[in-house]
């Protein structure tokens, strides 16, 4: 594997652990707000005033010509909004299945669709194939939720030693 793609590998993985972290965020917010679509008008808000301030300090970036604009898919711009409503399963559910619970759920939802996407080369993406390895590792990361979800909140695990 070369060093570059050892470095974006990096970058994912620091992205994926910073979605726990969200989580965490989300539920104290959460916790102090008390009404969740506030909770989500004050992080977008704050992820907005962030984005906009990295647009304004990224002047060596290009910006869009009318065309591109024009024959953008209609539903590009929809991400956000997917987005906002994965945030707003995090601020509703997480706290009751516990982030790690919660944060695996949401691993498989992606691995589902993703693997139909590249199979099918949806939305912009190459085909790759949904071989019986990719569908083999859904199943693995669905066991992972049921052996992660079987664990109940407190201090005493369910399984006893006898």
């Amino acid at each position: 594997m070369s060093i570059v793609i050892g470095l974006v590998f990096l970058f994912i993985l620091v992205g994926g652990s910073l979605r726990s972290a969200e989580a965490g965020c989300q539920n104290t917010l959460m916790n102090h707000m008390k009404n969740m679509w506030l909770c989500a008008v004050i992080s977008y808000a704050v992820a907005l005033t962030g984005f906009s301030i990295f647009l304004a300090l990224s002047s060596k970036s290009p910006w869009p010509t009318l065309d591109d604009v024009r024959n953008m898919p209609w539903w590009a711009p929809f991400g956000g909004l997917l987005g906002g409503a994965a945030v707003m399963g995090m601020i509703a559910v997480a706290r009751h299945v516990g982030v790690a619970t919660f944060s695996a759920l949401v691993i498989v939802g992606e691995m589902v669709v993703a693997v139909i996407m590249d199979h099918f080369g949806l939305m912009g993406f190459e085909e790759r194939s949904a071989s019986i390895p990719r569908l083999v590792a859904c199943g693995l990361i669905t066991l992972a939720i049921y052996l992660m979800a079987d664990e109940p909140a407190g201090d005493e695990p369910r399984v006893s030693v006898t």
